[in-house]
C-alpha cells in the first residue's frame, strides 16, 4: 500500500502532465459596436443641498393670516447635514405661543421642542410647511423652545416664526 502523500503527489504529476495537442485557447473577436464610458459617481461631483422653494420673505407673508396678532420673533435660513436647529425662545417672564412656518430644499421633519427637548409640535417630512397650523403651540414663561429640522441628507431650510410675547 502506498503512503497518502506519495499517492497524492502521483495524482497530480498525472494531472499536470499535458497531452502533446493541447486544445486551442477559444478566439476572442472584438465587437464592432462602440461602447462609451461613463465616471462612477463616486468621482462625480458632491450633490450640493437644494435651496428652499420659498424666500424669507415669501414665509413672511404666511403671518398676516397664519399668526395674525403675533410679532414676528426670527427669521433664519439654516443648513446642515441630518440636524439643524435653534433655540426660539429662552426662559422669559411671560408665557409664550409660537407658530413658524417653513420651506426646505429636501423633504424634513420639522419640529418644535421644549426646555426638555419633549416634541411640543411636529410635521411629517415636506418641504414646506407650519408648526402651530392648528393653534400656536405655548410654553410656560420658565421654559424655552427650540425648532429643529431632521432630513436624510444635507439640508437647506429657511423659516420665519412668530410668538405672542
Amino acid at each position: 500500500m502506498m503512503p497518502r502523500a506519495l499517492l497524492l503527489a502521483t495524482v497530480v504529476a498525472a494531472g499536470c502532465a499535458g497531452s502533446e495537442n493541447p486544445k486551442p485557447a477559444p478566439v476572442v473577436t472584438p465587437s464592432l459596436q462602440a461602447t462609451t464610458w461613463t465616471a462612477p459617481d463616486a468621482a462625480a461631483e458632491p450633490k450640493k443641498p437644494s435651496t428652499p422653494e420659498r424666500s424669507l420673505e415669501a414665509l413672511a407673508e404666511d403671518g398676516k393670516t397664519a399668526a395674525a396678532g403675533m410679532r414676528t420673533l426670527k427669521s433664519a435660513q439654516l443648513s446642515g447635514q441630518r440636524e439643524v436647529g435653534q433655540e426660539l425662545l429662552a426662559p422669559g417672564d411671560a408665557d409664550a405661543c409660537v407658530r413658524l412656518a417653513f420651506s426646505a430644499g429636501e423633504p424634513v421633519v420639522a419640529q418644535l421642542l421644549d426646555h426638555k427637548g419633549r416634541v411640543l409640535s411636529e410635521t411629517p417630512a415636506t418641504t414646506d410647511g407650519r408648526l402651530g397650523e392648528r393653534g400656536p403651540v405655548c410654553i410656560r414663561r420658565q421654559e424655552a423652545m427650540r425648532v429643529q429640522f431632521a432630513s436624510k441628507g444635507d439640508a437647506v431650510v429657511r423659516f420665519v416664526a412668530w410668538t405672542s410675547r
